[in-house]
């Protein structure tokens, strides 16, 4: 009888314990490294959605300084604001300036520039420049 025992004990199937620490260990780090791979796939998500927000921004101005034409592209007469001063810009929860300055050195051409900075958390701060020309007579 001890026989036919120690032939049961030795037949049994499953895993040892160095077996399921094996195993623990593997997936623990897999996971780590899908958690590591999904927090740059948010910050990637937040730099692309505020570039995209900052060249929004630089377009309305440029629409506008079009709209209201050459003679008063840049001046307090814009209805958005959008002159050569300074102005903060807040959009999804991201303060953004907005900086616009104007280059008349061509004759009846004026060319606008428009910079576009915000801070993103801990990759500091980040800027966008835009350039257009408006012609008199436009």
């Amino acid at each position: 009888m001890t026989l036919k025992f120690l032939y049961m004990a030795r037949s049994e199937k499953g895993f040892t314990l160095i077996e399921l620490f094996t195993a623990i260990t593997l997936l623990t780090i897999g996971l780590l490294g899908t958690a590591a791979l999904t927090a740059g796939v948010v910050k990637g998500n937040v730099a692309g959605r505020n570039v995209s927000t900052a060249t929004a921004i630089a377009q309305s101005c440029f629409q506008e300084n079009r709209r209201v034409g050459y003679t008063s592209a840049g001046t307090s007469t814009n209805s958005n604001g959008c002159t050569t001063t300074t102005t903060n810009v807040t959009s999804g929860g991201v303060t953004f300036s907005r900086a616009l300055s104007i280059d008349t050195s061509v004759t009846n051409v004026k060319t606008l520039t428009v910079t576009v900075s915000w801070t993103e958390g801990t990759a500091g701060s980040k800027s966008i420049q835009m350039m257009t020309t408006i012609a008199s007579g436009t």
